[in-house]
């Protein structure tokens, strides 16, 4: 039976459709999900209050042999985390981290841009990066919200160390798209334009 999922904080296309049996392709591409598509023009993240649309699911049958073990596997899980590490605008290339999340410990190096990809549970909504220099962040996994939403500007604007606090007063907030965009290299007007919200999408990498 079809039905409408209304997004809660921390979820996305990747968790609701692990939850409900689909490819996020499918949930994105589908015709009742076009007001979804032109609110956001991005799969992910998704804002709570958000509506999406569930088909009904369709039954696939698969043959496999009665006297032999069969494995099936579902595409499309698990999904990715994008961490970028940065100190004064430059990336922080080679250092060492625990990434603890969903039960597991993933162990590496950032890359040369700072960055770090690992694969994840959908489901995961939490974890702790600890780096070997001391620093440990506590992460809040799925939270992030669109760039076309305020708090989506001002989450990536603290994330790239521009603003102190995602509650800042609009002064604040202001100040600090002054300064990213002077970083950025666009005109510094300290207003949210669809140029700043782009390279900021691309600076904090997602």
């Amino acid at each position: 039976m079809s039905r409408v999922h209304t997004v809660e904080p921390g979820e996305c296309l990747l968790s609701i459709a692990d939850r409900f049996g689909f490819f996020p392709d499918t949930l994105w591409n589908a015709p009742e999900n076009a007001e979804l598509r032109r609110t956001q023009t991005r799969a992910t993240p998704l804002v709570p209050g958000d509506t999406v649309f569930i088909p009904t699911p369709r039954e696939k049958l698969a043959g496999a042999p009665t006297d032999a073990r069969s494995v099936f596997k579902r595409r499309g899980v698990p999904a990715q985390i994008h961490v970028r590490l940065l100190q004064d605008g430059q990336p922080r290339a080679g250092v060492a981290y625990t990434l603890a999340v969903g039960g597991l410990e993933l162990r590496g190096e950032t890359s040369p841009a700072g960055q770090i990809e690992r694969w994840i549970s959908t489901t995961a909504r939490t974890g702790r990066l600890t780096l070997s220099t001391g620093e440990v962040y506590e992460l809040a996994i799925g939270r992030l919200e669109p760039a076309s939403e305020e708090r989506g500007v001002r989450a990536r604007l603290c994330s790239l160390g521009f603003l102190t606090a995602i509650d800042a007063p609009p002064a604040e907030l202001k100040s600090a798209l002054r300064r990213f965009q002077s970083a950025a290299q666009l005109p510094v007007t300290g207003a949210v334009d669809d140029a700043t919200r782009a390279r900021l999408v691309d600076r904090n990498g997602a």
